[in-house]
């Protein structure tokens, strides 16, 4: 894909495509997409990673309220992804990711829907917009997230026109699931597994 930096996997045998979407400030090359990455792999998903153009740009933000660029390029990277039809579509986002995978998932065509899964890793509160998505709903929030603990996220949700939603606690983890008190990313790997089990589970 021209003028998109991007990483994709394919797996000829697998009917599920996780697409990574990364935070606000750290791209493809962050070790926690990394991660996310080879556990996809390991999953036998197909999957694809990609940088929103400002951060390949050297630019510090977003595009705008709107996010116009960003869904434009996730549209785009989901069409070169799919070389054939998946059964399921995991959206996963981190903070700025799951925003724009919220907006992306609430345009998309009521029959389109239902294949399609959003995973937000850090929900920033008052930002995401999930009210009209009717597909499967996974928020993984750390209990010192600055922008609110998962209590705060299920009040944010209320009102949704889905039921299938997961609310998952990652107890001392900031919003971008380090220590509180070290900074260091010590709880990325639960994360991981929790996703994990998302797997497992389905």
């Amino acid at each position: 894909m021209q003028g998109i930096n991007f990483y994709f996997s394919y797996n000829t045998d697998s009917d599920t495509l996780d697409v990574l979407l990364h935070g606000g400030s750290k791209g493809i090359e962050s070790s926690f997409i990394q991660k996310l990455f080879k556990a996809s792999q390991d999953n036998a998903h197909s999957v694809i990673a990609f940088n929103f153009p400002y951060l390949d740009r050297g630019e510090e933000q977003s595009s705008g309220p709107e996010l116009q660029e960003e869904l434009e390029v996730l549209k785009r990277v989901i069409e070169y992804a799919s070389i054939k039809e998946y059964r399921h579509i995991r959206l996963i986002g981190k903070s700025l990711g799951g925003i724009v995978a919220s907006y992306f998932s609430k345009k998309l065509p009521i029959h389109e829907q239902k294949k399609y899964s959003v995973i937000i890793l850090g929900y920033v509160l008052g930002s995401v917009d999930l009210k009209e998505f009717t597909g499967n709903i996974v928020v993984i929030q750390g209990s010192n997230d600055k922008f609110g603990n998962i209590e705060k996220v299920k009040s944010d949700l209320e009102g949704l026109a889905t039921k299938k939603i997961t609310y998952i606690n990652i107890d001392g983890a900031d919003h971008s699931f380090r220590d509180l008190e070290t900074k260091e990313p010590v709880y990325e790997d639960v994360v991981i597994e929790k996703v994990n089990d998302l797997v497992t589970e389905s």
